[in-house]
């Protein structure tokens, strides 16, 4: 680039009205909704359980069922994040993570919250457990995880509720 390049920047916001589906997968978004439930498909030939779901087993391509999963879980890896978009400028600092739910084969990426979030709150190997919003619209951001020794402190709040 050379030094004669002015970079002209114009701040704007654009609104688009649009309407998706969520395809095979629209079942877990409308038990979490509806229900408060957490599913995971489950290999009808070699039984492993994948979270998120999955159509087909990752492992030997077979048709995969629904089933529950636990919504509890351990922490894989995680991230605090400081940016972020007008959608969760509310809740930084807050952490994502990769959780393994327990029974499952894979781990969900997914909100960690913490009343008092430092790395040692929300690091590889601690305990977290689902918390939902009161108001759910069947999304990701419909529900996240704890620290366990949290979790009755989150589910007291009125905009919060505990899973099934």
């Amino acid at each position: 680039m050379n030094e004669e390049f002015h970079d002209h920047q114009i701040r704007d916001v654009i609104k688009i009205n649009y309407k998706y589906t969520m395809g095979g997968q629209s079942k877990f978004f409308i038990e979490v909704m509806n229900n408060k439930k957490l599913l995971g498909t489950k290999c009808a030939k070699c039984g492993k359980i994948w979270m998120p779901p999955r159509i087909n087993c990752s492992d030997c391509y077979e048709p995969a069922n629904w089933v529950e999963v636990k919504q509890t879980g351990t922490i894989e890896v995680s991230t605090i994040v400081w940016y972020t978009t007008s959608a969760f400028i509310k809740a930084i600092p807050y952490g994502i993570g990769y959780i393994k739910l327990d029974g499952t084969e894979t781990a969900l990426l997914q909100g960690i919250f913490s009343e008092n979030l430092v790395p040692s709150k929300i690091k590889k190997g601690k305990r977290v457990r689902t918390v939902f919003n009161k108001e759910r619209e069947g999304k990701m951001t419909d529900f996240f995880f704890v620290p366990e020794d949290e979790y009755n402190n989150w589910i007291s709040k009125p905009e919060f509720e505990g899973g099934v």
